[in-house]
């Protein structure tokens, strides 16, 4: 068993001289005696146990995630307290070890859930720590169902309002007025970037469970939309409902923001979608140097021009940006050169038969592939591979089996293939962006872009025999590559 150790002190502990190297010291004599590895340390130094907040116990967080991820599967402490020293967070963690298949040991407390016993407890344990959540989470419900029913607000006070003395919101003196600067600005069309701004060059800062912090857009946003400010409170199921609190803001400023809002919303989706635009190549076109997607773009003039996504967002790469029309113009030299030979139907079938005869009987090979597929399963489900892993794996091993198909079975539809292909440069010539795009995706699979040419193109599966041929037959009868090294 892979045995890992959390070992923490807080800053208090830290000035009485407790020692993590004590705590390391009785972890590595209880792995040795029980013939365990010991896998890692998490340590955690000047850390209290006593906050619900995980995020602020770095190495208590990566501890959870490895055990989630089913990389040990024991969690020893030295005392229990070095875990935790909040009951329901105790009861929550032990779940979740549960649910992973990770089992706990303290050894001051002798608490050893490695056991089958051990780890029935543990799996009650966790039971109990839903049924705590669960009761928790209906006694809050109703609390707050009950304050509303007063009209009395739920939660943290939004800005520019403070509780008063009968528990009834009122407004702040301190930051009220930066509350009507907001509405002011915003009825006048100023935008949420702006208003933020204007609100930090005076000071303000925002409300709330994260403490104060200087406004953004988005805080804006929420607060411009917050109908607490007319005197109404959320009803918890996504309305809203009269509040015991007086109007903070009048309702025809807060209407007339809420209507610039609107018109800035609306103008910014029309932007959005015009820049939205698929063009020829969208979506199919890669940087040759450093194998990252090309993207398109209008320039001031309104040219579509293509740039590598990587180079765009600071990374080191050589690729130089051009026109879209000039690879539109090199695809449309390659289909209108495309050459289907007369006999391609005894061609394809020969180089498929001669590529199936050297490898093992069909049949074989199908039944190690499924047997494959098999044993891949079981290690996923053991948790030996990542589904990452095990997704690549599986689609790899399920195209293999589609190749298996017999070679008549795969020519049916040859005569179809064959004639799409050979009216395909029309219809590119003829075709606007959209109906470029996608004729572009039935025919290739990926296009490599290498500064203002198309270094090569990747064609779809059941087309490749007719690239491959019309690239042979173009060898022999101009004894030259073509134009811009479309080599498929």
């Amino acid at each position: 068993m892979k045995a890992v150790l959390y070992a923490r002190v807080s800053s208090e502990e830290q000035v009485e001289g407790y020692s993590i190297d004590a705590q390391r010291r009785a972890f590595q004599t209880m792995v040795e005696g029980r013939g365990w590895t010991a896998y890692r340390e998490y340590i955690e130094e000047g850390k209290s146990a006593r906050t619900d907040n995980i995020n602020r116990r770095p190495a208590f967080k990566e501890m959870v995630t490895d055990a989630l991820a089913k990389k040990f599967d024991v969690l020893v402490v030295h005392k229990l307290d070095r875990f935790s020293r909040n009951l329901r967070v105790t009861l929550e963690y032990f779940d979740k070890l549960s649910k992973a298949g990770v089992t706990f040991l303290s050894i001051n407390e002798q608490m050893d859930f490695s056991t089958p016993w051990g780890n029935l407890a543990l799996t009650l344990l966790g039971g109990l720590a839903q049924f705590y959540s669960d009761n928790l989470s209906q006694e809050t419900k109703k609390g707050w169902a009950e304050r509303r029913a007063q009209g009395l607000y739920c939660g943290l006070l939004p800005f520019g309002a403070m509780k008063g003395e009968d528990g009834v919101p009122i407004a702040d003196a301190n930051t009220y007025p930066g509350l009507v600067m907001a509405f002011e600005m915003a009825s006048q069309g100023k935008t949420d970037r702006e208003v933020a701004r204007a609100l930090n060059t005076a000071g303000y800062r925002t409300a709330g469970n994260r403490g104060n912090r200087p406004f953004a857009k988005d805080s804006v946003r929420d607060m411009l939309k917050n109908r607490f400010y007319l005197g109404e409170l959320p009803d918890g199921n996504g309305g809203w409902l009269k509040g015991k609190h007086r109007p903070f803001i009048n309702q025809e400023v807060f209407d007339r923001a809420q209507g610039e809002r609107a018109k800035r919303r609306h103008a910014a989706s029309n932007r959005i979608r015009a820049r939205a635009q698929t063009y020829s190549l969208s979506g199919l076109i890669w940087c040759k140097y450093c194998l990252s997607k090309m993207h398109i773009h209008q320039d001031r003039t309104g040219k579509p021009r293509v740039y590598c996504g990587s180079k765009a967002r600071g990374f080191d790469c050589e690729s130089k940006s051009t026109f879209l029309e000039v690879y539109e113009a090199q695809i449309q030299w390659y289909l209108e050169t495309f050459i289907i030979p007369e006999d391609y139907r005894g061609k394809i079938l020969e180089a498929h038969r001669k590529l199936q005869s050297a490898y093992e009987d069909s049949d074989k090979q199908r039944a190690r592939l499924e047997a494959t597929l098999e044993r891949l399963g079981r290690r996923y489900d053991w948790g030996h591979i990542t589904q990452d892993r095990y997704l690549a794996e599986y689609d790899e091993i399920q195209k293999q089996l589609r190749q298996l198909a017999p070679a008549e079975d795969k020519v049916k539809n040859l005569d179809k293939l064959a004639h799409f292909l050979a009216n395909v440069a029309d219809a590119w010539r003829e075709g606007n962006q959209e109906q470029r795009n996608k004729m572009a995706g039935v025919l290739f699979a990926q296009i490599w872009i290498e500064d203002n040419k198309v270094a090569e193109v990747k064609p779809r599966d059941e087309l490749r025999p007719f690239f491959q041929l019309s690239y042979e037959e173009h060898l022999e009868k101009s004894n030259k590559r073509p134009r811009g090294d479309l080599n498929p």
